[in-house]
């Protein structure tokens, strides 16, 4: 399973997106603004100041991300040590670069400097952006350690979940075709084939798959949950236009799957007269919207909500670990109607 946004330079976050860029321009600002604190002696002191340290430091800031950025389209797969050597070389480097500018601007503006005060300059320059930088690095490798930790324990829970699920279902869906077999072999032949599909994708270990992947093995477990409770028990209705959804969209497998799993297992079945369950998908432009609606089951009836609960918590963690604060899980319950929808970004 990758990490939800990708990692630049080993454990650095992805610096090349906007929403990472524009937290980094405000965080510059934040600094340009202490910075300017500590020096400014009156207002107009501060905002002149404030405007020479913002240039300082978004020049140096943007030129870096931009530059890791590139370098890492080539260098994909750098250790830990390089990676902080080419950060360190290049937050460095460009801060050496502004230094000088500044210096030239300074002189070439009349206000002379000596030696000692250039060096002294250059110098403070250089500690401060040393320590700021060591210190973001110490701070996104820790937040890696802890982002693969957690997504290590959310894959092995994961696969717990699956291997729990697998002889449940599939002891199920061997005891319907066996009873399909001498009634309809067409229909028997059928399901099989679903089941093959289904165990097929379940035991598949890619981190990502085709969003048709993923609508086809839930259309063929839903299949095979109609064999098993009738169709007059479980009505499927497909909200969606299959001709203008992006079905070569890559997504971690089992998104929609296990949602509807759920509304069969904790809402559909528990019902003497089964019910409606509805499964949305919608092409919002730059976001795939999915929702998954089924009916509460009578009240007083116990339909597992612990185990509903567990699965959904392993949804938001899974969508977190891939996509970050991008996506979103909701639940809606009203006295007659339960709606898990979550969006996804198309990438």
């Amino acid at each position: 399973m990758p990490s939800f946004n990708g990692k630049t330079l080993n454990y650095l976050p992805n610096l090349c997106v906007p929403q990472v860029l524009l937290r980094a321009v405000l965080a510059g600002e934040l600094l340009a603004m202490v910075l300017a604190l500590v020096v400014a002696m009156d207002l107009r002191d501060f905002f002149v100041n404030f405007g020479l340290h913002s240039l300082f430091v978004l020049w140096v800031m943007l030129a870096s991300m931009f530059t890791l950025c590139f370098v890492g389209r080539f260098l994909t797969k750098p250790s830990v040590s390089q990676a902080s050597v080419i950060v360190l070389a290049t937050v460095t480097g460009f801060t050496l670069i502004a230094s000088i500018l500044g210096l030239l601007m300074s002189s070439g503006s009349g206000g002379g400097n000596n030696i000692l005060t250039s060096a002294l300059f250059v110098f403070k320059n250089l500690v401060i952006s040393l320590i700021i930088t060591l210190v973001l690095l110490r701070y996104f490798y820790i937040h890696g350690q802890w982002e693969e930790t957690v997504e290590s324990d959310s894959a092995a829970k994961y696969d717990a979940l699956q291997a729990r699920m697998r002889p449940h279902f599939l002891f199920n869906s061997l005891n319907t075709i066996a009873h399909l077999v001498h009634i309809d072999p067409n229909k028997a032949e059928a399901a099989l084939l679903d089941l093959a599909d289904i165990m097929r994708l379940t035991l598949d270990k890619r981190s990502r798959i085709a969003l048709k992947e993923e609508l086809e093995l839930t259309l063929a477990y839903l299949r095979m949950e109609g064999l098993r409770l009738g169709e007059r028990r479980l009505t499927v209705k497909l909200d969606m236009d299959q001709n203008s959804l992006p079905l070569d969209m890559d997504i971690p497998p089992f998104l929609l799957q296990p949602l509807v799993e759920n509304a069969v297992y904790h809402g559909i079945q528990p019902r003497q007269d089964g019910g409606l369950l509805t499964v949305s998908l919608y092409d919002a432009g730059d976001r795939l919207d999915v929702s998954v609606t089924n009916p509460l089951p009578p009240s007083g009836m116990s339909t597992h909500t612990k185990g509903n609960h567990i699965a959904q918590e392993n949804m938001v963690k899974r969508l977190h670990l891939a996509y970050g604060d991008r996506a979103n899980l909701k639940i809606q319950k009203n006295v007659q109607q339960y709606r898990v929808s979550f969006s996804i970004p198309k990438e």
